[in-house]
């Protein structure tokens, strides 16, 4: 059972806040552009939510259909756990 959008947010706030993953990996300019556009749309928090696990960065699926904007890994998943997310 994957995660929506909605369940991530505060993740996604902390990726923006302390660029970094929740792996601890940097996050790129393009990835927190990102991550502004996924937070800023908030109609779109039913959407699937995506993990890369590559760098482990999460974001929406609606924004990555080439792989990871942050480390262009094209090993993707949307089945993330609880303890997952922050």
């Amino acid at each position: 059972m994957g995660m929506n959008v909605n369940d991530i947010v505060s993740t996604l706030q902390a990726e923006k806040v302390l660029r970094k993953t929740p792996s601890g990996r940097p996050i790129t300019e393009h990835a927190i552009s990102v991550i502004d556009a996924i937070l800023s749309d908030e109609k779109n928090y039913e959407a699937p939510a995506i993990q890369c696990l590559n760098c482990c960065i999460m974001l929406s699926s609606l924004l990555v259909p080439e792989g990871c904007v942050n480390c262009g890994g094209k090993d993707l998943t949307t089945n993330i756990l609880q303890n997952d997310i922050l």
